[in-house]
């Protein structure tokens, strides 16, 4: 069972996309906290993420750029991908960022809380272990 204090950061510059995201994670009894891509690092750099849904683009650094940053100073915060783009090419790519999980819009949206509770259960028994 996740922890009750999980807190989600979604990175997405769709402010419709950003409002739906946030709805259905406090919806499900989570914390949400949402940023653009400028300042994401810095705010994951300050607080504690249980899980992280990032969008692929964006003007300047893609997802895929994003997860690489996130991955070379945290590698148990599961990166939950939630994009437009459906290009096998492209899912790769995240994925071998480090991404924990690639849906697309719209069709994978009512995955989103189930896979990221999945996957912050999964980050936790990890945590657990390399204690």
């Amino acid at each position: 069972m996740t922890e009750t204090n999980s807190k989600i950061l979604c990175i997405e510059d769709d402010e419709d996309t950003c409002d739906l995201v946030t709805f259905v994670f406090k919806d499900a009894g989570y914390e949400i906290k949402s940023c653009g891509q400028t300042e994401c690092l810095k705010l994951i750099h300050e607080e504690k993420f249980s899980a992280i849904v990032l969008d692929n683009y964006f003007d300047g650094l893609s997802g895929v750029d994003i997860c690489r940053q996130i991955r070379s100073f945290d590698q148990i915060t599961p990166v939950i991908f939630l994009s437009g783009e459906v290009r096998k090419t492209e899912i790769d790519k995240a994925m071998a960022a480090g991404a924990n999980a690639y849906l697309t819009k719209p069709t994978d949206f009512e995955k989103l809380v189930p896979t990221t509770i999945k996957l912050i259960e999964q980050s936790q028994t990890l945590s657990k272990t390399e204690n």
